[in-house]
């Protein structure tokens, strides 16, 4: 779709929404969405250096890795499961 047509046709949605008082909080929401910055992220960037790094270190072959179900044996064993 053009954008032209892509324009006219959301013109012609809005005018629908904004007649709905439901429907036009449900835009404002988007709108808030879209426009709202990204938060920081709670989790530190020094947690994703250490995945990423484990993760080098996994696809070099330098670290040692399980299967799901070499985990799961062990696990039975150990505990039960």
């Amino acid at each position: 779709m053009e954008t032209k047509e892509l324009r006219r046709k959301l013109i012609k949605d809005f005018g629908k929404f904004i007649e709905d008082d439901s429907k036009l909080e449900i835009l404002e929401s988007v709108f808030d969405a879209i426009n709202h910055d990204e938060k920081k992220s709670i989790v530190p960037d020094s947690h994703y250096d250490l995945v990423a790094e484990e993760r080098e270190k996994y696809l070099s072959n330098e670290k040692e890795a399980s299967s799901w179900e070499e985990v799961e044996q062990r696990l039975n064993a150990k505990y039960g499961f």
